[in-house]
């Protein structure tokens, strides 16, 4: 009896005590990254939602979504609510309050019943990081543009084989967009006339007043941007009261010369622009061309340059049609191939005997020449002379290189000079 009792365990019956089933209840998103593109499903669907499956039925729940970096105002809730999972043990979680939500991780929590138990999923709102073309055509799909916008192209992106009929971006951008030296290809663009109705033809239709668009690389298709009236930029159409800053546009702006048309390399109509550190390389047609500005309304233009050929009945190697005063300064341009016949051909513009603008340190090859102005015969006499100049006084924010030389020959001379961020 003794060694019997040694050999039991009080209240152990010898029949193993019976395990709960593991619960295989699962929370996932439909998207792992939730960007401008995904946002504009959300009126005509899919939409953003979050899945719950292998459940038990008739389980209820509760759910909730926090983001790390919290709403965008004050006024905004968070997405929550509650439920039942359906006879398959299943449930979709719409969230279409995501769009209140600032960029950064989200995190909802679904909390199920009998017993309380808590499973998470985790995505990330990326809704200002462009990352290819459909974020950038969708960029205001869902919402009005706001002047706390701050987009940051992440990568190099190309626009499909699609003839655009209008800018990408056809709506106001007044916040900042950032390609951070990114490359965007293969837009094309073929605008219809429209009675009474103003078109303003580029990567960006609009830019108003205190808009940042800095850092993109644009190289047009060859098809170009094409269009018989209007403003037609390759950055912008319109620019008021923006800064345009270290942007590049490399291929063919083409309007009618018969109708009521600006082209410029970089932006068509402007008015209080600034715009530093930009080029343009290609050719432009229009009634009315600037080099970078189609019109140049009280606009500033700084270290930068054209090298570009041209149809037009006026011209300006930097600045088209004048309106009020303006500056030009430390740039040059390279006018090339243009019909000979141009009777309002300024060196560096704007294109009228009449303006009152003001221009500075500036060089270029051909046209009338400006106070302000000096002519070279050939592209390396320009960049002898332009590659030496130093820029004391750097705008804000822009980095000067160790020379403050905003110009940098080329390895081959009789290529026109580059900026010192290309």
């Amino acid at each position: 009896m003794l060694l019997a009792a040694a050999c039991s365990k009080d209240g152990d019956s010898g029949t193993p005590t019976p395990q709960p089933a593991p619960d295989k209840t699962q929370v996932s998103f439909n998207y792992n990254q939730i960007g401008a593109f995904e946002l504009s499903t959300m009126p005509t669907g899919p939409g953003i939602y979050a899945k719950v499956s292998n459940g038990v039925s008739g389980r209820a729940f509760t759910y909730e979504l926090a983001g790390s970096n919290g709403l965008k105002k004050a006024t905004d809730t968070l997405v929550k609510g509650s439920g039942k999972l359906d006879a398959s043990g299943g449930a979709t979680l719409q969230l279409n309050g995501l769009m209140h939500y600032r960029d950064g991780e989200m995190t909802l929590k679904v909390t199920f019943s009998g017993p309380d138990t808590t499973i998470q999923a985790k995505t990330e709102k990326a809704e200002y990081k462009i990352r290819d073309y459909r974020d950038f055509i969708n960029m205001f799909t869902i919402r009005n543009p706001d002047v706390s916008d701050h987009y940051v192209q992440v990568q190099d992106f190309a626009f499909p084989d699609t003839l655009f009929n209008r800018a990408p971006c056809f709506r106001s951008l007044k916040g900042s967009y950032d390609g951070q030296g990114h490359k965007i290809t293969n837009l094309k663009i073929n605008a219809p006339h429209k009675e009474n109705e103003a078109s303003y033809i580029g990567l960006f239709s609009y830019a108003d007043s205190g808009s940042i668009i800095k850092n993109i690389r644009l190289e047009i298709a060859p098809e170009g941007l094409v269009g018989l009236e209007g403003q037609f930029g390759g950055i912008v159409g319109f620019s008021w009261k923006a800064n345009i800053i270290a942007c590049s546009v490399k291929g063919n702006i083409l309007a009618g010369m018969e109708a009521s048309s600006y082209a410029g390399g970089i932006s068509g109509f402007n008015y209080r622009t600034n715009m530093t550190g930009c080029s343009f390389r290609g050719h432009l047609k229009a009634s009315n061309v600037g080099g970078l500005m189609g019109s140049f309304g009280e606009c500033n233009i700084n270290m930068s340059y054209s090298y570009f050929s041209f149809e037009a009945y006026g011209a300006g190697g930097l600045a088209g049609v004048p309106g009020g005063d303006g500056h030009i300064s430390n740039s040059y341009a390279i006018a090339h191939d243009y019909n000979a016949d141009v009777s309002r051909f300024r060196a560096v513009g704007p294109t009228s005997t009449n303006s009152t603008s003001v221009i500075t340190n500036c060089f270029a090859m051909a046209g009338t020449p400006e106070p302000g102005v000096r002519m070279a015969t050939t592209i390396s006499e320009l960049g002898l002379q332009a590659g030496t100049l130093e820029v004391a006084e750097w705008p804000a924010g822009i980095t000067a290189p160790a020379d403050k030389r905003p110009f940098k020959l080329d390895t081959d001379l009789d290529h026109p000079l580059k900026l010192w961020w290309e």
